[in-house]
């Protein structure tokens, strides 16, 4: 779906005072999630000065959002101070809302890179990470982008810039399975410099060939059997992957979190009553489909979880896999199932073939397991896999910021389609 530009009103704030232009506007700029390029938040937070969010990026319609920041440190130019009672009525409420949660108490959920101090205590980790290399931070990191599941950020030194990504409470492992994976697998992720495991922060060196656009269908064809070998000696490492906090995404934990968010999920209400007297009817097979799969006698491994275009780096030669949020221990005909759609809708062909072709290598590998059966299986496991997962970040997310929106929704009306 093409998502139309958007205006971006940026509200640069000390909480009492916001920055306008001598008009008496906010700043602003139109971005075009299509086009590529920096993200929203990072042309926000270098727009006027060097500046963090104070809170969530506002929703104001479907074509325009407000961000309120907070400077760094010198005055933007061109402009003035104004009272925030200049400013209408429903952008000055926004602005001293997201003022006051800031610097007073937050909302639940929120992450904690909308607080304050916040960024000055990542630049001081980092410092420390970086002294017994030699390395020294040469200026205040940049945002790359920050939002309610993580906030990544660039970090410049006199050897080059590194890339620092800070994850969410329910991604909280995440810094820790890239560790883990990183020492097994160390030319299939990025170059790890350091890593906090108690606050979920990650340090690592640029990826070569990563692209607004999402890595090429070619990428996907050198990866599927590297990945599908990987997947299979991580069965000697799976006791690091747990201890580390790689959660249990297997069969049983699967599917009960699926009747949960089906049950509960606000989402759903959304649906007709039509449609929700088939996915009663449906539930049953469905549950049925995918403890099929998981009898098909491959064991559960690491998995990605994400497994997409947008979270592969190619240079022309070599694949790294990065964004592992949504890292796990489970069947490892998910992640081969993204694969194989990925070339499929970049190339075309007959999916279900392209399915059976990325997963080929575990014929090998288990010769005893009906591979032409999971084969045509795990298409609708991973559709009940991935609305656990974003019923799992709804719950544990911030509500109200728009990030999530729908997904739910949208993955379960695919079960119903396929079903």
């Amino acid at each position: 779906m093409t998502r139309p530009p958007r205006t971006v009103q940026v509200a640069l704030t000390d909480g009492e005072r916001v920055w306008t232009g001598d008009d008496g506007a906010l700043p602003s700029f139109v971005q075009d999630p299509e086009a590529g390029g920096p993200t929203a938040t990072a042309r926000a937070s270098h727009l006027l000065t060097d500046a963090v969010h104070l809170a969530p990026v506002v929703v104001l319609d479907e074509t325009r959002r407000l961000h309120v920041v907070g400077s760094r440190g010198g005055t933007p130019r061109g402009g003035r101070w104004a009272g925030l009672d200049a400013l209408p009525a429903d952008l000055r409420e926004h602005v001293a809302r997201s003022a006051r949660e800031h610097w007073g108490t937050p909302p639940p959920q929120r992450p904690d890179w909308y607080r304050p101090g916040w960024t000055d205590e990542l630049e001081e980790w980092i410092d420390a990470a970086l002294a017994p290399t030699g390395r020294s931070r040469t200026g205040p990191v940049r945002t790359h982008r920050v939002w309610s599941i993580s906030a990544v950020h660039t970090v410049p030194t006199d050897a080059g810039t590194l890339w620092s990504k800070a994850s969410c409470a329910h991604f909280a492992a995440e810094a820790g399975i890239v560790e883990v994976v990183a020492r097994h697998l160390p030319d299939l992720v990025p170059e790890v410099v350091a890593v906090d495991r108690g606050r979920s922060w990650l340090l690592t060196e640029p990826l070569a060939g990563v692209s607004d656009d999402g890595a090429p269908a070619e990428a996907a064809e050198v990866l599927a059997p590297l990945w599908a070998s990987a997947q299979a000696a991580s069965l000697d490492w799976l006791d690091e992957l747990r201890a580390a906090g790689a959660p249990d995404r297997g069969l049983e934990p699967t599917l009960a979190a699926w009747r949960e968010a089906l049950a509960t999920n606000a989402e759903l209400d959304a649906l007709t009553a039509g449609e929700r007297v088939r996915l009663a009817e449906v539930v049953p097979e469905v549950e049925s489909r995918v403890r099929e799969l998981w009898a098909c006698g491959f064991p559960d491994t690491l998995g990605h979880g994400d497994l997409h275009s947008g979270n592969v780096a190619h240079d022309g030669a070599h694949v790294r896999i990065f964004d592992w949020s949504d890292g796990c221990v489970t069947h490892p005909f998910l992640d081969g199932t993204h694969l194989a759609h990925w070339i499929t809708e970049a190339v075309g062909g007959d999916a279900g073939e392209r399915v059976r072709t990325v997963l080929a290598p575990w014929r090998d590998a288990y010769p005893h397991a009906d591979l032409d059966r999971a084969v045509a299986l795990a298409p609708l496991a991973d559709l009940v896999f991935q609305t656990v997962t974003f019923d799992q970040l709804s719950r544990s997310t911030e509500p109200g910021t728009g990030d999530l929106d729908g997904v739910v929704l949208f993955l379960t009306r695919r079960v119903l389609a396929a079903g």
